[in-house]
């Protein structure tokens, strides 16, 4: 096995991590950087929620109780200006002259004032604070104005004051971030990791367009930079185990996380930076997993990799929710964003990215809520509606009849071949290693197609071609009506179905194995029935019971994939792209087929191997299904039947 060389930067002393070494390697101390990014929405959300509590996010500054003097300001809104902090406040202003029960001389102003802060951090109780330096008044229309010397006096005496006033406390975020480093800090740098935690201290502020950011210094052992050599050792079996159980439990973090996302104004590019990053972290994973290349690392590298995907989103949506939750946000965001930090500062940190780290990670966005981690098999309608699909996956068990209409193809047919050069890509799984195993049962299911109708005869299996070929269609039309797919592709993605069952399972939702009758499986058990849906990949996405025991639901989902990768992916990507030169109906079957078999990675990778010619034997025979199908010789796929 080949050598290979990395480099490291070595924490927390090299003796304790790789032995004696020598004595001249004694400790010495670096100071490293940690970030705590407050962005502006966010910052709104907090100030918000201890100082404007009223109703439209306001604030009553001044009320003398005499019907005459009285200043309310309402929807503070934050930025950057020249080196400060700007914040824009609505105010509406109310004086005069009380004399017994009237109002004498009364002045009534509304508009906005613009106030020029400097945030200020107090090292001693980890306080953010503000300290006004100057300001600007405008009319409700946002225009320069000049005011009273008397509102302008009520404007620098009571709203300075109160903007003033106005503290942030940041300590939480600073705790929990101790306690997170802890929980994913090696055991036996115990005594280092906490003397380094004991260091963690707030540095030197910075304001940015986007947000206020302040670093967290930290006090570590020497770094050095030496270069290693070694040998990838073999992934044992109980290391396998150890790998799956952890992968398992960040999968199941990488849900939860999503799941904080329900009910909020996701838009569409939100939905698709979601959609990738969990289709991609489950697909690697399987993939590795099957190839036994996976390693051990893998949690810490995919932490890493959603995060940076996710950060915007959550920062967007978390961020902007003014609640007594906003400061649990910001100490997540904070930990997320220091373990990325560490694992750039170098690999040898030695972060495990431990359950319990999870948990109390996944606490500061639960909203209270108990945190379980658990990897099982149920259906999320919140998930469903996060990815952009429907709460559930509606289906009937009815084959139908219905053809669909010729329309127009937007797709120009393609008639060249295919080069073969590169061997098939292996993606299918092993979906379980070791004690852990899918329940087999129909138990708790509700009652569908008995599995022996849809057994294929051992003799003359044409009418068993054509009533699947039936179920197809339906199942494709079924989704079509409440697809925005454009109808002109409409036939194409119906003959895009039939090809990929074809190709996948050979019209086969169930087998007989050892005169028993089961659900038909992949070969290293990940995949299952007509469409082969992986149930890693698509856990809690779809119900895996069904998948098993179901043709209809499994034909349903497997639709629900396809028009996905089809409309969301393919057909959006390359029109962005410009890609003219691919808008053909084989190049977009392949592409859509290289989706479904490997996830949205392959959306790249097939357009690398179709430049240059140099396909997947999964590729080609899909591609040999798909013209088939074209040209109506369905019937075929008895070849691969018998």
């Amino acid at each position: 096995m080949a050598r290979t060389t990395r480099r490291f930067f070595l924490f927390f002393g090299l003796l304790a991590l790789f032995g004696a070494l020598p004595a001249v390697l004694s400790a010495q101390f670096k100071t490293v950087t940690l970030p705590l990014t407050v962005d502006y929405p966010l910052l709104k959300s907090l100030v918000v929620h201890h100082a404007f509590t009223g109703p439209g996010k306001s604030a009553v500054v001044l009320d003398e109780g005499d019907g005459c003097n009285f200043i309310r300001v309402s929807d503070p809104v934050f930025s950057e200006a020249g080196g400060l902090l700007r914040c824009e406040t609505r105010v509406l202003i109310q004086t005069g002259a009380p004399f017994r029960d009237a109002c004498l001389m009364p002045v009534e102003w509304t508009g906005y004032v613009v106030l020029l802060v400097e945030p200020r951090l107090d090292p001693q109780n980890d306080r953010l604070t503000f300290h006004t330096k100057d300001s600007a008044v405008y009319d409700q229309n946002h225009r320069p104005q000049a005011v009273t010397q008397i509102v302008w006096d009520l404007i620098k005496t009571h709203i300075y004051d109160y903007i003033d006033g106005i503290t942030v406390d940041l300590s939480l975020p600073l705790d929990e971030l101790k306690s997170f480093i802890a929980a994913v800090s090696p055991e036996g740098l115990t005594g280092r990791v906490e003397s380094m935690l004991e260091s963690l201290r707030f540095g030197k502020m910075h304001l940015t367009p986007d947000a206020i950011r302040i670093d967290i210094l930290a006090d570590v052992e020497a770094v050095f930079d030496i270069e290693m050599e070694e040998e990838p050792a073999p992934v044992s079996e109980e290391d396998l185990e150890q790998i799956i159980e952890s992968w398992e439990t960040w999968d199941a973090f990488l849900v939860h996380m999503l799941l904080s996302l329900a009910e909020k104004p996701l838009t569409e590019a939100d939905r698709q930076t979601i959609f990738e990053t969990l289709l991609d972290t489950r697909y690697r994973f399987s993939t590795e997993l099957n190839a036994r290349t996976v390693e051990k690392d893998i949690v810490r590298e995919q932490f890493m990799d959603a995060w940076t995907r996710l950060s915007p989103v959550f920062r967007d949506h978390l961020g902007a929710e003014s609640s007594r939750f906003t400061l649990g946000y910001l100490a997540f965001f904070t930990a997320a964003d220091a373990l990325t930090a560490l694992d750039r500062i170098g690999p040898a940190f030695g972060i495990e990215i431990s359950r319990e780290g999870l948990i109390r990670l996944g606490r500061l966005i639960s909203r209270e809520k108990p945190i379980l981690l658990e990897y099982d098999i149920r259906l999320h309608p919140e998930l469903r509606q996060i990815l952009g699909l429907e709460t559930t996956l509606s289906y009937d068990e009815t084959e139908g009849t219905e053809s669909f209409e010729d329309t127009a193809p937007l797709l120009e047919k393609e008639n060249s071949g295919f080069v073969p050069s590169m061997p098939r890509m292996n993606v299918l799984t092993s979906f379980f290693t070791g004690t852990r195993a899918w329940a087999e049962t129909r138990k708790g299911i509700p009652k569908a197609s008995n599995p022996a109708d849809w057994l294929p005869p051992n003799e003359d299996p044409e009418p068993y071609i054509r009533r699947v070929n039936r179920l197809l269609n339906h199942a494709a039309a079924a989704l079509l009506k409440k697809s925005a797919l454009h109808r002109a592709y409409h036939d194409f993605y119906q003959r895009l179905v039939v090809s990929t069952a074809w190709q996948e399972s050979c019209f086969r939702q169930f087998v007989v194995k050892k005169g028993k009758i089961t659900y038909l499986i992949s070969y290293n058990n990940s995949s299952v029935g007509l469409m082969q849906i992986n149930r890693r990949v698509w856990r809690g996405i779809y119900q895996i019971q069904r998948l098993m025991w179901n043709i209809h639901y499994n034909a349903a989902a497997g639709c629900e994939i396809l028009e996905q990768y089809l409309n969301r992916y393919a057909l959006a990507k390359l029109k962005r792209q410009k890609r003219k030169d691919l808008m053909n109906e084989e190049a977009v079957a392949g592409l859509v087929y290289a989706m479904y078999n490997g996830g949205p990675r392959q959306f790249n990778a097939y357009l690398k191997r179709k430049d240059r010619k140099r396909y997947y034997l999964s590729d080609r025979l899909f591609m040999e299904k798909f013209r088939a199908t074209t040209k109506g010789r369905v019937s075929e796929v008895k070849g691969c039947l018998r």
